[in-house]
């Protein structure tokens, strides 16, 4: 899926319970941040707080499969990621691109929800 390739900033990304309890959002509502598609495959990611506190970023490998880009994590600012291959559902809306899929960690009982906008 040759939409995906170039630059993606950040509009939101959330952790969406799958009971009443509301969104939350790992470095704030505000948060800023890009993801990166090449055509060679290489994928990467930078999220930090609005007021630059904290920061989380990934890069690696990606491989799309219908409407799921599959991450290979090489690197990241948590060392627990590294060698996972996360699953993510694709949805373009025009210029918005969509990412959902399973929590990194097990069992939360939440999905992650980040949105994109074309850079």
């Amino acid at each position: 899926m040759t939409a995906l390739l170039g630059g993606w900033r950040l509009e939101s990304w959330s952790l969406v319970y799958g009971d009443d309890r509301p969104p939350e959002y790992p470095m704030g509502a505000d948060a800023r941040g890009y993801i990166l598609y090449t055509p060679g495959g290489q994928v990467s990611a930078t999220i930090m707080r609005a007021d630059s506190s904290a920061c989380f970023a990934y890069a690696g490998r990606y491989e799309i499969a219908d409407d799921i880009v599959f991450h290979s994590i090489e690197l990241s600012t948590d060392p627990k990621l590294v060698g996972i291959r996360s699953s993510r559902h694709i949805h373009l809306d025009g210029n918005r691109l969509t990412l959902s899929g399973p929590d990194f960690a097990a069992a939360t009982g939440r999905t992650q929800q980040i949105v994109w906008q074309r850079a």
